[in-house]
């Protein structure tokens, strides 16, 4: 029973906000940060059978987004007209060879779609080059991108990389004018990672909200200030969906893909004579070969106490070993004679081939993130995307149960001063 008033009152009608859906996904990507020592441009270069110019105007930059660059990240534009076909164009990388004979590199060629350029890549003194020919995709901008140890012919022997410059030489097979912007150079294809996504599922909070500071001074009315507006967030799920160790901001990911770890087995220890002494020894076929393998040793005895590792030479020694102690010679792990047909179990040093992340700050401020995901009003969906994401804080704790993790960060101004956007879905084209 209502109040009185409500009685005489007509009800508003009202709609929820909503609860998500456990299938909701939030997406966040890591984009790339440019490498800008490794980018290089067309400023100083030579043409035969044609007339360059060389543009740094805003405008004659390649005016999309491509591959991860903004215009301010691409070089200028040098501006080719030939005068016959055949026309080329030789530029001087300042780059070393040597760090990239086996990488990539990307170039930046603005024409009609299947107009064909033969490129070659040389030291600039010698002719061994490494040759490419290209077709265009698409009208305007295209982004070629070569392999640097697979050409498609071998002139002179080919590219053999010095410890000096580079030189690009591109001859049009066409006489329609043409542009070129931005050589860039990759030591590995995961340099070349224009973005690296991943989810978040099961969500069961998303949550924060606009934290606005005022300002008052005795004169003034209270107003807003802009530089203090901070927006902190939180998500909390419990799946993920690619690859955390990527996605991190204090991961690096490694070029070595053998490593070094930990692994453990049971051994049954048996007799050896060694320089005229009895000892209970054991082999480990897969030892690492490395100079000071760490070994851990526990004999499966009523005690299961670890044995400490003495450190003998490979020179022939006959020494009385008590029995909390071992050596070892090569894969061979030498114990007191006690423990002849004692089963023994060891971790021990395995090399694996693996790929591996470096945990450092080395990069921390070169990480940027964009994220959205959608949010339930009213029936509807709205997608709330934030543009520039700074991470604060990342899952790295395990437990010994499927359990939620809670992702923390802040949303930032992006280079056009906005924070992010909310987006009504109304159709899907």
């Amino acid at each position: 029973m209502g109040t009185l008033l409500e009685n005489c009152k007509p009800n508003f009608k009202s709609c929820p906000i909503g609860k998500l859906p456990t299938d909701s996904v939030a997406y966040f990507y890591k984009m790339r940060d440019p490498n800008r020592c490794n980018i290089f441009g067309f400023k100083n270069s030579e043409a035969e059978k044609a007339s360059i110019l060389y543009s740094y105007n805003y405008a004659d930059k390649p005016d999309e987004k491509v591959c991860g660059l903004d215009k301010c990240d691409m070089t200028g534009t040098l501006f080719v007209t030939p005068s016959a076909a055949e026309a080329k164009v030789t530029t001087e990388i300042k780059a070393n060879g040597e760090d990239f004979q086996y990488g990539y590199k990307r170039i930046f060629i603005r024409g009609t779609k299947a107009e064909t350029f033969d490129l070659a890549v040389m030291n600039m003194t010698g002719t061994g080059a490494n040759k490419y020919t290209v077709t265009l995709a698409e009208d305007g901008w295209n982004a070629v991108v070569l392999e640097l140890f697979n050409p498609d012919e071998v002139v002179a022997g080919g590219w053999v990389a010095e410890n000096g410059a580079i030189k690009l030489v591109i001859t049009a097979k066409q006489a329609e004018p043409f542009e070129l912007s931005t050589a860039e150079l990759f030591t590995d294809i995961h340099e070349m990672v224009k973005d690296q996504t991943i989810g978040f599922t099961c969500v069961s909070d998303f949550s924060g909200d606009p934290a606005l500071t005022l300002t008052e001074d005795l004169c003034d009315l209270p107003q807003y200030d802009e530089t203090a507006t901070t927006i902190e967030r939180s998500l909390t799920a419990s799946n993920i969906i690619g690859e955390l160790a990527d996605f991190h901001n204090i991961t690096k990911r490694q070029k070595n893909s053998e490593h070094l770890v930990q692994t453990r087995d049971e051994f049954t220890a048996k007799t050896e004579t060694l320089d005229g002494v009895e000892y209970a020894m054991f082999t480990i076929p897969e030892l690492a070969d490395i100079k000071c393998p760490r070994l851990l040793v526990q004999p499966q005895n009523c005690e299961f106490d670890v044995l400490y590792h003495v450190d003998i030479d490979n020179d022939s020694t006959v020494i009385d070993l008590p029995e909390e102690h071992f050596f070892r010679k090569g894969n061979k792990v030498y114990m007191s004679n006690a423990y002849e047909g004692t089963k023994i179990v060891v971790a021990y040093p395995i090399w694996i081939e693996g790929t591996a992340w470096d945990i450092t700050t080395e990069d921390l401020n070169k990480q940027h993130y964009q994220m959205e995901m959608v949010t339930p009003i009213c029936g509807d969906e709205y997608v709330i995307k934030a543009d520039n994401v700074m991470l604060t804080a990342l899952p790295f704790t395990w437990t010994n149960a499927a359990g939620t993790f809670t992702v923390t960060y802040s949303m930032a101004k992006d280079s056009y001063g906005k924070y992010g956007t909310i987006i009504k879905i109304d159709q899907r084209k």
